[in-house]
């Protein structure tokens, strides 16, 4: 589909969203409905399926509702679940995840909700992926957004309390987010509107920086709202919606190729800063409501 119009119109990272509001429902601290509210900001619908399963993947349709809304599906698949672990790794950060098509599929994404879920096989991975509707992505309609969630089955239980533990402390993230901050500002001023070379309506610019940051930031459930995570989350959707802007725009860092190389790897760098802190944010959150 078209980047673009899938970047406007939906909110990122439905497994943030789908394992803390899920957090929350196990403990019986919020409804199915509000659930189904979180993740309705990614996507008008929501489908699973098991891509490696015999024969053809299967969309499941929740026979309580009779709709393709899938979240209910989700919410079976989650019921017996004793620990929700989010992974959002990227090219060349598996963020931990051992070779599995589960972990191929999770690179492509860019995302994957992990699952104990109190079964003698393997980890439980729950993938998003995004498609439109034909006729919205011909510009005649407003994008009808679909969420197909395949689930994988590693072939053995992954350690997930080893996977969070594992990466750096909520303290260190912050100081290095503080930094990434400033090579931010650093890269708006090439994005044009703030005295860099490029030109740019830097109305035009204040407003796509608003609506990406609005995108990356997840909307944690209310019951147990951490400061620190709240500032990890807000700050690394702010740095992300930049270096999304830098990259669709196709920014220059630096006056020579070699600068430009190292600014390539400055964005690259701040992307998985930006993920790894989101994730250490929501399974902090996800940690808390599942003690509770």
């Amino acid at each position: 589909m078209n980047r673009s119009r899938l970047l406007s119109s939906t909110v990122a990272w439905p497994t943030c969203a789908l394992g803390a509001w899920s957090a929350a429902w196990l403990t019986g601290r919020c409804s199915p409905d509000d659930v189904i509210e979180a993740l309705a900001e990614s996507a008008d619908r929501h489908v699973v399926q098991w891509p490696a399963a015999p024969g053809p993947a299967t969309e499941r349709v929740s026979s309580a509702t009779g709709s393709m809304s899938g979240v209910l599906d989700l919410l079976a698949l989650l019921r017996p679940a004793r620990r929700l672990v989010v992974r959002l790794p990227s090219t060349g950060d598996p963020q931990g995840l051992p070779p599995h098509a589960a972990t191929s599929a999770a690179l492509g994404a860019g995302e994957v909700l992990l699952v104990d879920d109190a079964t003698d096989t393997g980890t439980l991975a729950l993938v998003p992926a995004f498609t439109v509707s034909a006729s919205a992505a011909d510009g005649g309609e407003p994008p009808f957004i679909t969420c197909t969630w395949s689930a994988y089955r590693y072939d053995t239980a992954l350690d997930l309390g080893h996977l969070v533990s594992a990466g750096p402390s909520a303290g260190d993230l912050e100081y290095d987010l503080r930094q990434a901050v400033r090579d931010a500002t650093t890269i708006i001023g090439g994005l044009g509107g703030l005295g860099g070379r490029r030109s740019a309506d830097p109305t035009d610019l204040r407003t796509q920086l608003l609506a990406l940051t609005s995108r990356h930031r997840v909307a944690l459930p209310p019951h147990i709202l951490d400061a620190r995570s709240t500032r990890l989350i807000d700050t690394a959707a702010q740095v992300e919606a930049i270096v999304d802007l830098a990259g669709a725009r196709g920014v220059e860092i630096g006056d020579s190729a070699g600068q430009w190389d190292s600014g390539d790897a400055t964005l690259r760098g701040l992307q998985v800063l930006t993920r790894t802190a989101r994730a250490a944010a929501v399974n902090q959150t996800i940690v808390e409501l599942l003690r509770r």
